[in-house]
């Protein structure tokens, strides 16, 4: 079958932007170089996906053309997990250690604070990414625990909580749930006011310290 193609056909018409729910399309599209009306077999798609990965919430993209005169393009966002403090800055961290843009103080729920980290070809990360394996765990913590907790500090395989109007918590980073359920029955049998101190690295031990009394 042969079929004739104008020169119309042969111009970019439409362009699509996917998997976008954060970022939005008229962010995308203000960096894309690819424009209406180019000429659609010539447009270079690598180079417009280079401009888009450069975005700080997008993970990976892909650009293709589609026929007659469409390009597409199907993003892969950043799943953020929590909010860190690196120097004076705030930065969202994702799911995979990495920490890509601005943010706020979170008004409640941990932040992380001065972790270590590197820079990679892909941006700055966590120093040691196995970390993000414990902070995942705390962060899909019942809320009633993880909102009540104000800062996180890790240090080798501890991971240090401390609570508003509570104690310092300190757990194993090799196995947070356990750490956590455990956290949650010793809740119910202190008065956290007291307690200066809680460590729950031992298996059968926990580890007390109270507040002076004045």
């Amino acid at each position: 079958m042969l079929v004739a193609v104008g020169y119309k056909s042969l111009t970019v018409r439409e362009i699509t932007v996917e998997g976008g729910e954060r970022i939005q399309a008229e962010a995308v599209l203000q960096r894309f170089p690819i424009q209406i009306g180019m000429h659609w077999l010539t447009a270079d798609t690598e180079a417009a996906r280079q401009a888009l990965v450069r975005l700080p919430e997008v993970r990976d993209v892909s650009v293709s053309r589609a026929l007659w005169g469409r390009v597409r393009i199907i993003l892969t966002e950043r799943q953020p997990l929590m909010v860190a403090q690196l120097g004076k800055k705030f930065f969202w961290m994702d799911t995979e250690g990495f920490f890509y843009s601005e943010a706020a103080a979170p008004p409640w729920g941990p932040l992380l604070v001065q972790p270590e980290t590197v820079e990679t070809e892909r941006g700055r990360r966590l120093a040691d990414p196995f970390y993000v394996i414990p902070l995942s765990a705390l962060m899909s913590a019942p809320g009633d625990l993880v909102n009540r907790i104000d800062t996180v500090h890790l240090e080798g395989s501890t991971m240090i909580l401390s609570f508003r109007n509570g104690p310092e918590v300190f757990l194993s980073v090799y196995d947070v749930r356990r750490d956590l359920a455990r956290l949650r029955r010793l809740a119910r049998a202190f008065e956290y006011r007291r307690v200066k101190t809680l460590d729950l690295r031992f298996e059968r031990v926990v580890v007390v310290s109270e507040r002076v009394r004045r």
